[in-house]
């Protein structure tokens, strides 16, 4: 799910305080951790499943947020206890929020993510590549109960390309309305894109599509929030087989999932997730994925 869903879950009982830090000026701090699997039912290429431990830390005054945060990922063979390919992620973003009222907010993150893979058994050598981020975000409000928000983000990638398979650029975004019914329910439908491409004419490598329609229902009750989502799949196709085949690849993709995030009212706040994801893929067998994912913020 995308990360600016799965961080609100986690400090929701943060945004007062941070509110309240800009109103004084004061520093307010934010720091968590995440741990989240992905399994994929029977066995296949991918062993047992993917896993991605991260932990973060942030940091803000005014309008000034700074973040930092540390991700593994790889695929996982729980029963050997053992990883095969898997890469380390450490990063950093800058936010500035130049508006912020309840009629407009306009935001901007510059960001900076390092890329360490590790291969195990593949003939490949250990890869290491950078990866640079411009991102704006904004909320418009539209009616007294319905907004307009959703972030842009473009990434910029470089080093050992030809290693990780990766294209030089991409594009991702979600960006929808939000509809407030009353204090306890609302509904956000958005629309999703990712889109991975490359600049210099001479590569082919990694370029890939994904369109999405994303639909949450946020729940609220007391201190807990329980969000229904779904994802429906647009379009999505894919050459990450592009040393091997050129040809693209045509994906059909649906998931169903809800987050459940609890603050116990003393800076400390949890999510809990699940989802099912089935996709349909031009070449070989369909597949079905398991989702979970636990996270821990406090806030001081």
């Amino acid at each position: 799910m995308s990360v600016l869903f799965k961080s609100a879950a986690l400090v929701m009982c943060a945004g007062f305080s941070c509110a309240q830090a800009a109103e004084n000026n004061d520093w307010h701090f934010n720091v968590g951790a995440m741990y989240e699997i992905e399994n994929v039912e029977g066995q296949g290429e991918d062993m047992d499943g993917l896993a991605e431990p991260s932990i973060y830390f942030n940091a803000s005054q005014g309008p000034w947020r700074f973040s930092v945060a540390y991700y593994q990922e790889g695929p996982v063979d729980y029963s050997e206890g053992k990883r095969g390919t898997w890469f380390d992620r450490p990063e950093l973003e800058v936010h500035y929020q130049f508006i912020d009222s309840d009629d407009l907010s306009f935001g901007l993150t510059g960001g900076f993510r390092n890329y360490g893979y590790h291969y195990i058994n593949e003939g490949k050598d250990t890869a290491n590549m950078q990866r640079w981020k411009v991102q704006p975000d904004w909320s418009v409000k539209l009616a007294d109960d319905l907004r307009f928000s959703g972030w842009f983000s473009m990434y910029q990638f470089v080093n050992d390309l030809n290693t990780t398979g990766y294209a030089d650029s991409r594009v991702e975004t979600e960006t929808g309305l939000n509809y407030t019914f009353n204090e306890t329910v609302g509904l956000t439908v958005n629309y999703y894109l990712e889109r991975g491409f490359n600049l210099d004419d001479s590569r082919n490598n990694g370029e890939f599509s994904t369109q999405e329609i994303r639909a949450y229902l946020p729940i609220s009750s007391g201190n807990a929030t329980l969000t229904p989502y779904t994802r429906i799949g647009l379009d999505r196709w894919s050459n990450w087989d592009w040393q091997d085949d050129m040809e693209r690849e045509g994906h059909d993709f649906n998931r169903l999932g809800a987050l459940w995030a609890y603050d116990f009212q003393n800076g400390l706040s949890m999510s809990l997730e699940y989802a099912y994801e089935w996709q349909n893929h031009d070449e070989g067998e369909r597949d079905r994925f398991h989702y979970a994912g636990v996270g821990v913020n406090y806030a001081f």
